[in-house]
């Protein structure tokens, strides 16, 4: 190999290795990284992923170590997220992400393929919420609530709540879903919530501060009380 691509080589494994890269951002290393990086591709010493992206390899045995090393910025969400704040009570192989790049998000998408891993990634602008867990940007509790209950996902997010009962935000989380509704239906996100806590307490005896509420949609109710009673069983 020629000096020059092997001292550019270095240069893009020191700052890249385990993570995927754009050919702009890798501009940064070297203006002629474009050609640069075919050559290495054709060498075998970085993988091309799609257009314009390309993978750095390193010592990656699964989704978390690949999570971990690469350098662009996504957000472990929705069910995955709930996982890291319930203790995995409901071990899910798909891993939630939200990321802001839709460049990144398509070769995210091809490498997950390539590697047999099993992502659902959404796209989505403006600020998040997030906290660092296990070397991981993880979208803040109350937040993952919110988006577990959108998914119908209700056992994770009641279950987040009660495992964090002493920290979560229940005022914030009130606010935020007074007038978002569920997906399919005229139910209000802040009705599930309010019920399936007062639900929880009369289960539990740990008590929220929510008053007992109807909650009128008899197959939304239905669904919220297996999910609470499956939550007090176990946790």
């Amino acid at each position: 190999m020629q000096e020059y691509l092997k001292e550019f080589h270095e240069r893009v494994r020191k700052q890249y290795a385990g993570s995927l890269i754009s050919v702009g951002a890798v501009k940064k290393v070297h203006p002629y990284a474009k050609q640069y990086l075919v050559k290495l591709a054709r060498e075998g010493l970085v993988e091309k992923v799609d257009w314009g992206w390309y993978f750095v390899p390193d010592k990656v045995e699964d989704i978390w170590d690949f999570l971990r090393s690469d350098k662009n910025f996504k957000v472990v969400a929705g069910q995955t997220a709930a996982s890291f704040y319930n203790q995995d009570f409901i071990h899910r192989e798909i891993v939630v992400l939200k990321v802001s790049d839709r460049s990144y998000a398509r070769a995210l998408g091809e490498y997950a393929k390539r590697k047999g891993w099993q992502v659902e990634l959404e796209y989505f602008e403006g600020r998040i919420r997030t906290r660092r867990i296990d070397g991981l940007l993880v979208e803040e509790l109350e937040d993952t609530v919110m988006d577990c209950l959108q998914r119908w996902a209700f056992a994770d997010a009641f279950s987040a709540v009660y495992s964090n009962r002493r920290r979560v935000d229940l005022k914030r989380l009130e606010r935020s879903t007074q007038w978002k509704r569920i997906p399919g239906t005229g139910v209000r996100m802040r009705q599930i919530l309010n019920y399936g806590l007062s639900r929880v307490n009369e289960l539990s005896g740990k008590k929220f501060s929510e008053r007992q509420i109807r909650l009128r949609d008899e197959y939304v109710r239905n669904e919220v009380d297996d999910a609470v009673e499956k939550v007090i069983e176990v946790v």
